[in-house]
């Protein structure tokens, strides 16, 4: 967002504050007086969360797997985030956007249904415990433990400046600097406006400030249609009763099946099976099996952004990913190996488990019928899915529909 030019061109505290008014960030006249800057809790928790000092290797920060023009997902050209000391080791799981998470709920049952928490298994009750989990992780920042962060943090050249807009103590203690650590990095993502712009071509259509072209608006049609796309039956697509913006996305978790990724390393090994709610990340669900497969539900909203698709990158375009809820059970062999003449789906699944999967529209048809949706309703999705993408050079829409 724009603050003196572009807050995210601004090293840890800005170059521009102005006493009394802010001029053309370092403006036109050489006689003005420059005050220092003023560290604040966004320009603070803003440099924690690019700081690449806080890894174990000093080469990965926050920003490394969650970068701004990605819509704060993998970078362009990531299949899976590497990490670790040697920076070598390969998670198992893309790096979903951070985006559109304010109104996101800990962990739940609902009827049954699984709903809310942080990362692609909900393990995380926040934001701040979600921040945790890269730090310590071996495959990402790989932290041997709170007092190793600790001991990064206090060699940070603003260190004091955290323990001050932070409110730490003078002399804080490990679980001290770690916790606030964690609070800072929630922070960020409250504060920075572009976690939620809501200024999407979308969001001026609802605003009555655009019109989507024919094939979006045939797209829209299909995606709320629960006979053809039925996306919105988990991706909400409604405004709120109060004219909240929908966030494409109801927070809760599916099992879609979706085919293995063979350039994960940890696939190499036959046995090994990530299965998201009830493991292996994720401990205290793995007698659940019913839950096996389920991964949370992500927003849309800027979905153009945020390829390789799903939670294993098993899909490298937005095309394909539509393409696949349209032809998953009606050309199964564009998605799953052959072995000995029959066609292995949902392979990313223990056989056994493999009924987990989501069978409701537009899954659920066999070889030979009438596909529900057709080429050019897949071409039609996509293009209605490009109305989701907010623009990072407008001002903030509101989180609420303005008519």
């Amino acid at each position: 967002m724009e603050i003196c030019m572009n807050l995210k061109s601004v090293a840890l505290f800005g170059l521009c504050f102005i006493t009394g008014f802010l001029s053309a960030c370092g403006g036109q006249n050489s006689n003005t007086d420059v005050a220092p800057a003023i560290p604040t809790q966004l320009s603070i928790s803003q440099a924690l969360f690019e700081e690449k000092a806080l890894s174990a290797s000093g080469q990965l920060a926050c920003a490394s797997c969650h970068t701004d023009d990605r819509a704060h997902a993998d970078a362009l050209g990531t299949t899976l985030p590497l990490g670790g000391l040697t920076m070598k080791v390969q998670g198992f799981r893309s790096s979903p956007t951070l985006l559109y998470l304010e109104t996101n709920r800990s962990f739940r049952f609902e009827g049954g249904q699984a709903f809310g928490g942080f990362t692609w298994d909900g393990r995380a009750s926040s934001r701040a415990e979600q921040a945790a989990g890269p730090l310590l992780d071996p495959s990402e920042m790989a932290n041997a433990d709170a007092a190793a962060v600790a001991s990064k943090v206090r060699q940070l050249t603003y260190f004091k400046d955290f323990v001050s807009v932070f409110g730490l103590p003078t002399s804080p203690t490990d679980n001290q600097i770690f916790e606030k650590l964690k609070q800072a990095l929630q922070t960020y993502q409250q504060l920075d406006p572009d976690y939620l712009l809501f200024n999407s071509k979308f969001d001026r259509y609802l605003d009555g400030n655009a019109t989507l072209a024919s094939d979006e608006f045939r797209g829209l049609n299909l995606f709320n249609d629960e006979n053809k796309g039925n996306c919105a039956s988990c991706h909400i697509s409604k405004t709120g009763t109060l004219g909240e913006r929908p966030l494409f996305t109801n927070f809760s978790y599916a099992a879609l099946g979706l085919p293995r990724n063979d350039q994960i390393q940890a696939n190499l090994d036959p046995s090994f099976f990530d299965m998201g709610l009830c493991g292996p990340k994720r401990t205290d669900l793995m007698s659940r099996t019913d839950l096996c497969g389920q991964f949370k539900v992500p927003t849309l909203r800027n979905i153009e952004l945020t390829a390789p698709y799903f939670h294993n990158a098993s899909v490298a375009t937005l095309e394909q990913a539509v393409s696949f809820y349209a032809t998953r059970d009606l050309r199964p062999e564009l998605w799953y190996p052959t072995l000995n003449g029959q066609i292995q789906k949902f392979n990313d699944l223990p056989v056994p488990l493999r009924n987990n999967v989501n069978m409701t529209r537009p899954f659920g048809q066999r070889p030979g019928d009438v596909p529900i949706l057709s080429a050019q309703d897949v071409a039609d999705l996509v293009a209605f899915l490009r109305t989701l993408t907010d623009d990072r050079t407008a001002p903030s829409g509101t989180p609420l529909v303005k008519r």
